[in-house]
């Protein structure tokens, strides 16, 4: 787990070293992505960073919860899944017009996986510094049935629509659709990553410009 953890930091390190460029991308939408049964929406945010003028790098979120009456297995009355997923992101700009841009890409990380009965709390504590003293802090959260780790890896195409331009940040704004075709590795408490492993498909809106 600690070299998964080294890998993923370091390839943040190099597009953060390498990206240093003035133009800058950000997509912010909704994904349907795969949860244990069906698709759900997810909250989809991607920033990149470019290094010339078609290849940039970045990073990509996604975040989903889904709801089941199901125990799993599990000592519950009914349970919820979280679906966390952050990607290093590498994009190319075949195709970079004015109006209209398409683009391929290839993203690659960590698929965060956990199960949790919503009617039982669990404590926990944090600790923060203030003025050099230490202050412990408790906070309830529902209780951990189950926590997985996969790798993940999503390639697909980008298309890209401008829908304006504001002219004194000289800042475009984009209709963008993705799809993708997602693959997660790993097995888990009680699925494995195959059950995740199916096409991605984003809409939301892009706002590229300078820094």
């Amino acid at each position: 787990m600690k070299k998964t953890h080294y890998i993923l930091g370091l390839l943040l390190s190099c597009q953060l070293f390498f990206a240093q460029k003035e133009k800058l991308a950000i997509f912010a939408g909704v994904e349907m992505q795969p949860t244990i049964y069906k698709y759900q929406p997810a909250a989809n945010l991607n920033v990149r960073s470019y290094v010339n003028d078609r290849i940039s790098l970045g990073g990509a979120f996604s975040f989903t919860s889904k709801k089941y009456s199901e125990n799993f297995g599990y000592s519950a009355d009914r349970t919820r899944s979280n679906h966390i997923i952050l990607n290093f992101l590498a994009q190319n700009d075949v195709i970079n017009t004015d109006k209209v841009a398409l683009s391929t890409y290839l993203s690659t990380g960590l698929y965060f996986f956990s199960l949790v009965n919503p009617d039982e709390k669990t404590t926990e504590i944090s600790h923060s510094e203030v003025d050099g003293v230490w202050y412990e802090n408790e906070y309830e959260v529902p209780k951990k049935l189950s926590r997985d780790i996969f790798y993940n890896v999503q390639g697909g195409l980008d298309f890209s629509l401008k829908l304006a331009t504001i002219s004194e940040d000289d800042l475009g704004i984009y209709l963008t659709t993705r799809a993708a075709y997602q693959f997660v590795f790993g097995n888990g408490d009680f699925l494995n990553g195959n059950q995740f492993t199916k096409p991605v498909f984003s809409l939301g809106v892009t706002f590229k410009g300078n820094r």
